[in-house]
């Protein structure tokens, strides 16, 4: 038996002793249907929210089962793609309240409730809630990626759509009606409150973590040592064949599995040295791809380094004082996999 809804009343309805053979096959099928909603959402900073997701539900069919709750399940896929829903919105709303607050300007914007007319939001062919003018209502095609492109190059679209006006200086409702303009097409309503959140530069600041530095870490030592040794020539370690192999590659691509503030937080905290010799065997445009920065603003840098905590977090968009444990979250997870790894630098 697959169908979950099918599993799900044979574990309400059976006494404990007689469904205990439903709950892994049921909890298959809710894994797979959290995570098919998941495709739709935009998860990578929400540490563990799948399994958030998943605690969430199995709760609430927990409190189904014993009777704490008075209700059933009448479809568990619709079930669970509101749980998920409900879940993101809660997430983000603590995450990231400055660009929650703006979807929900701009839910209002195109639901009718702030009296514009002409703006219409409706649900497309594929389930996924998209807005744009009233008269696209039902046209085929979705301008996401190009809304996308906007973000990636603004003044391309400052340009074309603004006259060179400075985005923060325009309404949401006109920045908006500029976007649609620019892209021709219905938009994913969270591509367009992104699109006009990067344009407007709003970010969210990340509260300082309770999981800061301890004193007394075996680990407290600065973890870039292990990285480049200060007592070696940097020179004779970036020409090592064997050294570049053992350790810059493994590197890079841990490096690459971390979020982008992560990766932004970590080099900007190295020395100049430390960055030349990854360079020199990234390359200059990876390296800097991986940062999110062009590759002149890089190189102006890297005389800097290590940069302020202050100016690190103007960079990464938090205060000066999360700064630490961002760094010190990403640090940490490659020093641990190291050990895993087994990667040895004697």
């Amino acid at each position: 038996m697959s169908n979950p809804q099918k599993l799900l009343q044979k574990y309400i309805s059976l006494p404990p002793g007689e469904c205990e053979a439903y709950i892994e096959p049921l909890s298959e099928e809710i894994r797979k249907l959290v995570r098919r909603s998941l495709v739709k959402h935009e998860t990578a900073d929400l540490e563990d929210f799948e399994l958030d997701c998943l605690l969430a539900i199995w709760t609430r069919i927990d409190a189904i089962k014993r009777g704490i709750v008075d209700s059933n399940i009448e479809n568990i896929e619709a079930f669970v793609r509101r749980a998920v829903h409900n879940r993101y919105c809660d997430a983000i709303r603590r995450k990231r309240p400055s660009w929650y607050n703006l979807k929900l300007e701009m839910m209002d914007l195109f639901s009718g409730k702030l009296n514009v007319k002409g703006l219409s939001m409706w649900v497309s062919d594929s389930g996924e809630r998209v807005c744009g003018y009233a008269k696209w209502e039902g046209r085929a095609g979705n301008g996401g990626a190009k809304c996308r492109e906007i973000s990636e190059d603004m003044q391309v679209f400052a340009r074309r759509m603004l006259e060179n006006r400075d985005p923060a200086e325009i309404s949401n409702v006109e920045l908006a009606c500029k976007i649609l303009d620019y892209v021709g097409a219905p938009v994913p309503i969270d591509d367009l409150v992104s699109c006009i959140a990067a344009l407007k530069d709003v970010r969210d600041s990340e509260p300082l973590s309770i999981d800061s530095q301890p004193d007394g870490d075996e680990e407290a030592d600065s973890p870039v040592q292990w990285l480049v040794d200060d007592h070696v020539d940097v020179e004779q370690q970036v020409i090592n064949d064997r050294w570049l192999d053992h350790v810059i590659k493994w590197f890079w691509n841990e490096f690459m599995l971390l979020a982008p503030r992560q990766r932004k937080a970590m080099m900007l905290g190295m020395g100049a040295d430390q960055v030349t010799a990854i360079i020199s065997s990234i390359g200059l445009e990876e390296t800097a791809k991986a940062l999110e920065m062009p590759e002149d603003k890089l190189l102006k840098l890297i005389p800097q380094l290590p940069l302020p905590d202050a100016v690190t977090g103007e960079e990464i968009g938090v205060p000066a004082r999360s700064v630490p444990s961002v760094r010190f979250k990403a640090w940490r997870r490659i020093q641990r996999r190291s050990r895993k790894s087994g990667i040895s630098l004697e």
